[in-house]
């Protein structure tokens, strides 16, 4: 579900931040202009071979001031300088058996560094499409629904980077299982180097659960928490190991031990009698040469190694990717290649409260669960601001959903329970296109996809076969002007 906030609390967010917010100490991800410079940045890992923190995002602009492009007035404000920017986004989309949409979206952006170490960054959209989204409550003007997208302070040492607001990320690899850098969250995540070792925490409230949406019986808060471990072995191998917790319930606050990055969550829960929902996992990142990056992550959310009840027999919940990205394979031509996989149940726990999603998304760049992706993009760098693509993925989706009722057919059963993967009717699709996105005249961006998805099964169906094509283009203008506050 969207997040609904009253139009009249959206202006005086809009007028507190131009008139109180003042670099953008990191880069915000989340928005197709940003994400484009994270798409160079990405190839730039591939080459770089040292240890920089290339698997907790944002990242900090100071490593990246030469490569931000049009955004370089992002490392610019600094004491009295304001940046005060402006986006108009056109989104277009038309496909076979789909009426074509046009969706406006109007952004707002304030950055600035009002004393050394610390910065704050806000955007603030309004959004056609949003506006007419069937679950969306919230105010609406002239056809527009507004949000503040982000909304973040920084502050940054050589050692520590803090963050506190509305904000996205990822941890491990750039499609990470962990976290979305889609899903602005509210809440705090910082990070401290220590020597080889990097220690990471994270927390953000999600959205809650209502009698009148979900037919509970009061509200009931939910939150996630989360810690990771990095280590440096060389600037060529890093390993992560990570532990996250999504709970809540009527009246549940915080829990004490939850803001402990040196707590084994799972333990504890356990230890103090309560069925939150804990995962577990590692990731990896390994470069055997500039240019060669090959990386992975595993992330268990139950895995049974008894067989002495019943329960026993509950499948395992396991989500996996790996990838390899080479860069500059031909001069200026990169492959990437990357396969995930999440089993079904994974993210799901029989409290509606406890499951891994915000506003029904997951929490991940997983596309829910129950499903395998092989994905393969061969990207052809024009220049450092303009790149195209071929692009070819092959997705099944089985029936199984994170937000399905927690059944339990392994108790239903005599002996050994086992279930296909994927499961049920599985929709298997086939998507081969061409793109190309960058920025153009310093202050215009577009990023176009064009081509055909060959579906089999359809909606699950069996033999309900499609050949789809479509087009999808995203087009932006925008300006951002400094000015003197003194």
């Amino acid at each position: 579900m969207n997040k609904t906030i009253p139009l009249k609390t959206l202006l005086l967010s809009a007028l507190w931040l131009l008139t109180s917010v003042a670099t953008a100490g990191v880069l915000p991800i989340g928005q197709p202009e940003y994400d484009f410079l994270y798409d160079r940045i990405e190839r730039l890992d591939a080459l770089t071979l040292d240890r920089f923190d290339f698997q907790i995002a944002p990242y900090r602009i100071d490593r990246w001031s030469d490569n931000l492009g049009p955004f370089q007035p992002l490392d610019r404000v600094r004491g009295e300088r304001l940046l005060i920017g402006l986006h108009f986004t056109e989104d277009l989309s038309a496909a076979k058996q789909v009426k074509p949409a046009g969706f406006e979206k109007l952004r707002g952006v304030v950055a600035g560094q009002p004393m050394k170490n610390l910065s704050v960054y806000g955007s603030f959209v309004l959004d056609e499409e949003l506006a007419k989204d069937p679950e969306y409550t919230g105010k609406k003007w002239r056809g527009l629904a507004g949000n503040v997208q982000q909304a973040f302070v920084a502050y940054n040492t050589s050692r520590f980077d803090f963050l506190f607001g509305r904000f996205g990320g990822f941890w491990g690899p750039r499609r990470s299982l962990v976290f979305s850098p889609s899903q602005n969250l509210d809440g705090l995540a910082y990070s401290f180097r220590w020597g080889r070792l990097v220690i990471s925490y994270r927390l953000a409230r999600l959205d809650g659960l209502t009698p009148e949406r979900e037919g509970v019986e009061s509200f009931e808060n939910r939150w996630v928490a989360a810690h990771r471990y990095d280590f440096h072995f060389g600037p060529k191998f890093t390993v992560g190991l990570f532990e996250t917790v999504v709970f809540g319930g009527p009246g549940r606050q915080l829990e004490l031990f939850y803001l402990n990055p040196l707590i084994f969550f799972h333990g504890t829960q356990l230890n103090e009698s309560l069925d939150d929902n804990t995962q577990v996992g590692f990731d990896f990142s390994f470069k055997p040469k500039a240019g060669v990056k090959v990386y992975g992550q595993v992330l268990v959310d139950d895995l049974q190694l008894d067989d002495k009840v019943e329960s026993d027999r509950e499948p395992d919940q396991l989500g996996i990717l790996g990838g390899v990205y080479l860069a500059d394979l031909i001069d200026n031509t990169d492959i990437r290649l990357e396969y995930s996989r999440v089993s079904n149940w994974t993210f799901n726990q029989r409290f509606a409260r406890n499951r891994y999603t915000n506003d029904g998304l997951p929490i991940g760049s997983a596309a829910g669960n129950d499903y395998d992706l092989l994905d393969l993009s061969v990207i052809r760098w024009l220049r450092d601001c303009l790149a195209v693509s071929a692009n070819l993925s092959y997705r099944r989706q089985g029936e199984g959903r994170i937000e399905a009722e927690w059944t339990m057919p392994w108790l239903e059963v005599e002996g050994d329970y086992s279930e296909p993967f994927p499961t049920g009717t599985v929709q298997k699709t086939l998507t081969a296109s061409l793109g190309a996105k960058g920025f153009l005249y310093g202050h215009f961006f577009f990023d176009l996809e064009a081509g055909v998805d060959r579906v089999e099964n359809r909606f699950h169906v069996e033999s309900a076969d499609e050949t789809l094509p479509f087009v999808n283009l995203t087009l932006s203008g925008f300006v951002l002007p400094t000015v003197d506050i003194d």
